[in-house]
């Protein structure tokens, strides 16, 4: 017991130890976040560091062991940093920029090696210039600007401008290995892309031949029930009949830009009402304006049909208090729907279904964003839509 005591004290004293110095904390994660910086740099340029350090214990040892002394740390220090930033300078600055223009290679890339040099000699020499007099730098030999210099100088020179040759045109041919396979990649799924496309394609071809099939059987279907009724009930016969036609558009051929005419979608939005109209034993409660031209314009087919039927199957249309409104107007090219309906009450928390929403996924397909607004409105009460469609 007096252990678990004693351990809770420390705890708390703790606590309250980085309570009364929140710096301390601060300045811990940013030391963590730091160390976490250079980890990661590390990481990344590993092999670069490895590479380094191995030609420098080599040149050191080698050069030691032929010429029987060793120079400085400083000494060391200085012209390795110096040739590493000079090494890395041509590979991804000077020798990219001599072979950017391939029709002046033969002069930029002299010239670019020549500046190299005379850039590589300055540096070399200001810095140990500096170093000697400011420094106190001490050097294996002594510093004298004279032929001998410039000669050791020019082959340490084209020694690193070999080397970092060698790096640039490792790192090129990487690049362009990176390349070749990112095109061979993007062809193998442009391939696939190919495939899936064919599959669907077939698999679309093969629906509408049953497609095909399957509205021929209906058709007959309904031509015999109409031929049979016809004389027993006038108005199951006019039934079959609107139903016939409606079904004949919904399921016939289109332009070959995906459109229909709009003066028929118009025509089986009135077939459309009728064929309602005939299941009920009352009037329908609705009102109906269809204005202007629409015989030198296409939409996408049952565009409009789906408001109507929308209305249908979740609006009440026989309440005299309430009537339906349905409009339809086409003017200076620009054609409005609207429609108004007072709702089920199974539909008042289940607003507008995916019937509605192909009609927006078909509209961003077949027009542009400006060209076409859909305001849907609904109330406890009643439905609204309202579209408006740029048709030239």
């Amino acid at each position: 017991m007096p252990f678990h005591i004693h351990t809770q004290t420390h705890v708390l004293r703790k606590g309250n130890s980085q309570a009364k110095h929140p710096g301390l904390l601060v300045t811990s994660l940013k030391i963590s976040q730091k160390f976490k910086c250079i980890v990661a740099l590390l990481q990344k340029y590993r092999y670069h560091i490895i590479g380094w350090l191995a030609f420098i214990t080599y040149e050191v040892s080698a050069v030691g062991i032929v010429s029987g002394s060793f120079g400085t740390v400083g000494d060391y220090t200085v012209h390795y940093i110096l040739n590493i930033v000079y090494f890395y300078l041509h590979a991804h600055f000077f020798l990219p920029l001599a072979l950017r223009r391939r029709h002046l290679v033969l002069l930029a890339l002299p010239g670019t090696l020549v500046f190299e040099y005379f850039l590589y000699v300055s540096a070399v020499y200001s810095v140990e210039f500096l170093g000697i007099n400011y420094f106190g730098l001490e050097l294996s030999r002594p510093l004298e600007l004279d032929l001998t210099y410039a000669i050791r100088s020019l082959w340490r020179c084209l020694y690193l401008l070999g080397l970092s040759t060698a790096y640039y045109l490792l790192i090129t041919l990487r690049r362009e290995q990176g390349r070749r396979e990112e095109l061979e990649k993007q062809k193998l799924r442009d391939i696939i892309e190919r495939q899936r496309v064919e599959k669907e394609l077939t698999e679309s071809q093969n629906a509408y031949l049953r497609a095909q099939i399957n509205p021929h059987l209906l058709f007959n279907t309904l031509s015999f029930v109409y031929s049979n009724v016809q004389d027993v009930s006038p108005k199951a016969s006019e039934g079959i009949m609107l139903l016939s036609e409606v079904m004949h558009y919904a399921l016939g051929p289109v332009h070959e830009d995906g459109k229909t005419d709009l003066y028929r979608e118009v025509e089986q939005v009135k077939k459309y009402i009728a064929l309602n109209q005939l299941r009920f034993s009352k009037p329908l409660q609705l009102q109906t304006v269809f204005e202007g031209g629409f015989s030198q314009h296409r939409l996408p087919p049952l565009l409009l049909l789906t408001f109507i039927e929308n209305m249908f199957k979740h609006g009440i249309l026989n309440d005299p208090a309430h009537p339906a409104t349905v409009s339809i107007k086409c003017t200076d090219s620009t054609l409005h729907l609207s429609t108004r309906n007072k709702k089920r009450s199974s539909f008042l928390q289940k607003g507008f279904g995916i019937g509605i929403q192909n009609v927006e996924s078909r509209l961003r397909k077949f027009f542009r964003e400006e060209d076409f607004s859909l305001h849907i409105q609904e109330d406890e009460l009643y439905y609204e839509t309202n579209l408006r469609i740029a048709l030239s």
